[in-house]
């Protein structure tokens, strides 16, 4: 809809279609503007014949027929990020990477917000930023999260700061191999113009320093002996030119998990390529409060914590959140629909943290086998995820955190992970309004 009104807004006549016709789909349809034509219900596959662009949705196949017979037909198809990057006047950060990339890029934006400069945050996050160029001045810094479906739609994004937080397996599924999937992330900071800022943690990113040719700072807990930030004494530290400058004592980061604390580093590591001061990066690393559906608290009731991490979609995710509480004991809720790789990770983390496990959806049942295989029987098997937190409020007893968390995608009960978060948020509130009415 973005590409829509933004096409139309330059004098071309547009065409929206989708395959799907349904009430919400007409409803957005009904407020474009007048003289884009939106055509529901299906199309054929040589629907763009005679275009002058094609634009998909990210969710939409990189190789879609409609796609490569516009190609075909030499017609050019471009991406919304692809045109937001190569119209956008502001100096702009990419930040990319399978876990971590929501909260290091609201981080950063906030970072930057403190140190009081015109800020403007969009990608895979928020509101198109494709509607709201007109505000974008030059010198105004442009925080993108960008996953691997938008970065595969343009083979050099163009950014003043690029970072590749980690790689790990994930939506295999769409793009085939580790390799692939690793290419692609690759591409932001090799086109990265000032800085490329790569978690030196992981391997996989480590070595993209081979295919940058700007200056680069790593972030990392392992980081030893070159200028990047790590953790040193408990302290966060930028090591610059060799010179250590100390942020802020690690015990002040108000998120949960030491995952968390490597996202801060990353933060900490953009912000310094932008120039923020030491002193005003740590003042807002102390204000950041965790974003939506990402080891969100959703409520502390008769000494159980109920946590929403809604965007734990893939296997790493959820066995990062699962070590979050090493001191409390873990109800585990887990399930949803695969992405090709594999969950031993995920079973193993389940055995090692959770004290119970509930499981629903599509996977309940591969999930429930796994784990007994691992002789681990402390196990309910669900259908859905209301019925998951009706057994977790069963199960849980006061010093519990009970830890959705799936592993798994969305997309076999819900529209995606955030309507998953907010309906878990609103079942774990009925659940305990209910229980206080038993009473």
């Amino acid at each position: 809809m973005a590409v829509a009104r933004a096409l139309h807004r330059d004098g071309y006549e547009v065409v929206v279609v989708d395959k799907a016709d349904t009430p919400e789909l007409r409803q957005r349809a009904a407020v474009l503007p007048v003289g884009v034509n939106a055509v529901l219900g299906g199309y054929p596959v040589d629907v763009a014949a005679g275009a002058a662009l094609v634009s998909p949705s990210p969710g939409v196949p990189w190789d879609a027929p409609e796609l490569q017979r516009a190609r075909d037909l030499g017609i050019p198809v471009r991406s919304e990020i692809d045109l937001l990057l190569e119209r956008c006047k502001g100096r702009v950060i990419g930040i990319t990477g399978t876990n971590g990339k929501t909260t290091t890029t609201a981080l950063v934006a906030s970072i930057l917000e403190r140190a009081g400069v015109a800020v403007h945050l969009g990608g895979n996050i928020g509101l198109p930023l494709l509607d709201q160029l007109d505000v974008v001045r030059e010198g105004d810094w442009v925080v993108l999260e960008l996953s691997s479906f938008q970065l595969e739609t343009v083979p050099s994004p163009r950014c003043s700061i690029g970072c590749v937080l980690n790689v790990t397996p994930d939506h295999l599924d769409r793009h085939g191999s580790m390799e692939t999937y690793a290419r692609i992330k690759e591409r932001l900071v090799r086109s990265a113009s000032e800085h490329a800022v790569l978690g030196y943690d992981d391997p996989i990113t480590r070595a993209m320093a081979t295919a940058v040719s700007c200056p680069v700072r790593y972030f990392g807990r392992t980081l030893t002996g070159l200028d990047g930030t790590t953790v040193d004494a408990g302290e966060v530290i930028s090591v610059e030119n060799g010179r250590a400058i100390n942020i802020l004592p690690v015990g002040d980061i108000p998120l949960f998990g030491a995952h968390n604390v490597v996202n801060v580093l990353a933060g900490v590591a953009v912000s310094r390529a932008a120039s923020v001061d030491a002193d005003v990066i740590a003042r807002a690393v102390r204000e950041f409060r965790p974003v939506p559906h990402r080891l969100e608290t959703v409520l502390d009731h008769d000494g159980i914590t109920w946590i929403n991490d809604s965007k734990a979609t893939n296997v790493d995710a959820a066995v990062m959140a699962l070590q979050s509480f090493p001191n409390r004991p873990l109800i585990w809720i887990g399930g949803g629909r695969g992405a090709g790789t594999a969950v031993d990770a995920l079973v193993d983390a389940v055995v090692a943290h959770a004290r119970h496990a509930v499981v629903n959806g599509e996977s309940a049942q591969e999930l429930e086998s796994a784990l007994r295989q691992r002789g681990y029987a402390s196990t309910d098997v669900v259908t859905d995820l209301r019925h998951a937190v009706m057994r977790a409020r069963e199960r849980a007893r006061p010093g519990d955190v009970v830890l959705l968390a799936p592993g798994y995608k969305s997309f076999d009960q819900f529209r995606d992970f955030e309507e998953r978060g907010d309906v878990f948020k609103a079942l774990v509130h009925e659940a305990i309004a209910t229980m206080g009415e038993a009473r």
